[in-house]
């Protein structure tokens, strides 16, 4: 149990200026803190976070909105967790995970991320909450306890999943809308080769897509679907516009040798029997790229 004046003295001594007039009395706020160190206690008695620790912890990430009505709202005992998981203290972490991590598999399936994205976030949110990088202390030295940390890790999770899913939808948007860009009806030189080959052209696309690896499969989803820009494209991977000129060009090769190798696969011919095919196909995508860049 926690010695009431030593983390009285903690406390008063971890206040910012502003703050530091609202404490002239102190016997109710000595009070408040026991009891708010007596349950964090209880609640998590295989942590140890120390008196002193304690308060001047809780004055500090109070900062200058400390107040004895704020302190009597703040939740205590998770401010004490955080504490130790900062810290470094592995059972203190393995609690923490135990009881709120599981938030992020409620929030994927709300936003319907994949387990995968799911994974990736519960890894993220690890390094941001428990781990300090250059630049970027670790989340839960701010943690202040306005609300409970079980939504605390909801917000983090929800935006993170769904900043997920939304790239997710863009690299890997293989459909429809995807073939239509590709070959619209109206082309008279494409909708003659389609009636002729309908089945064929459609699965070898369709084929040539899937196989495709992310970053190019999105920048022809970006270019074609979205209308980006090539600067805009450079912009998203941080490189010149040549260079996302050059990648969207390599895309657009590697789809156009996808489509011909699935073309003479399922036609039985020589690949270079389906050359014609292959032309419309990659003209019609460098039509398309011309309108909408």
């Amino acid at each position: 149990m926690l010695a009431p004046m030593a983390l009285l003295d903690a406390f008063l001594a971890g206040l910012t200026e502003a703050a530091r007039p609202r404490f002239d009395d102190t016997t109710a706020l000595a009070d408040l803190l026991d009891r708010h160190a007596q349950v964090s206690h209880d609640t998590f008695p295989a942590v140890t976070v120390t008196d002193d620790r304690f308060g001047s912890e809780l004055a500090r990430r109070l900062g200058d909105d400390a107040s004895v009505e704020r302190i009597a709202r703040v939740r205590a005992d998770h401010v004490y967790l955080a504490i130790a998981c900062a810290s470094g203290d592995e059972v203190a972490i393995r609690l923490f995970e135990a009881a709120f991590l599981d938030e992020i598999d409620a929030c994927a399936v709300r936003v319907r991320a994949t387990p995968d994205q799911a994974s990736e976030v519960r890894g993220n949110l690890r390094r941001i909450l428990f781990v300090s990088e250059p630049g970027r202390p670790a989340a839960l030295l701010a943690y202040a306890g306005k609300g409970d940390l079980r939504g605390y890790v909801k917000v983090m999770a929800t935006r993170d999943l769904i900043r997920l899913v939304g790239k997710g939808r863009r690299e890997l948007g293989v459909d429809d809308e995807v073939l239509e860009k590709l070959s619209p009806a109206d082309d008279p030189a494409l909708a003659y080769l389609r009636d002729r080959y309908r089945a064929d052209v459609d699965v070898a696309m369709r084929a040539a897509l899937v196989a495709l690896a992310e970053q190019p499969r999105a920048l022809l989803r970006y270019s074609l679907i979205d209308g980006w820009s090539i600067d805009k494209i450079g912009t998203l991977y941080g490189v010149h516009r040549a260079t996302a000129a050059r990648w969207l060009t390599a895309a657009r090769d590697e789809l156009g040798a996808g489509i011909r190798a699935e073309l003479a696969r399922r036609l039985a011919i020589p690949v270079d029997d389906v050359d014609s095919i292959v032309r419309l196909v990659q003209s019609k995508i460098d039509v398309s790229m011309e309108r909408l860049l």
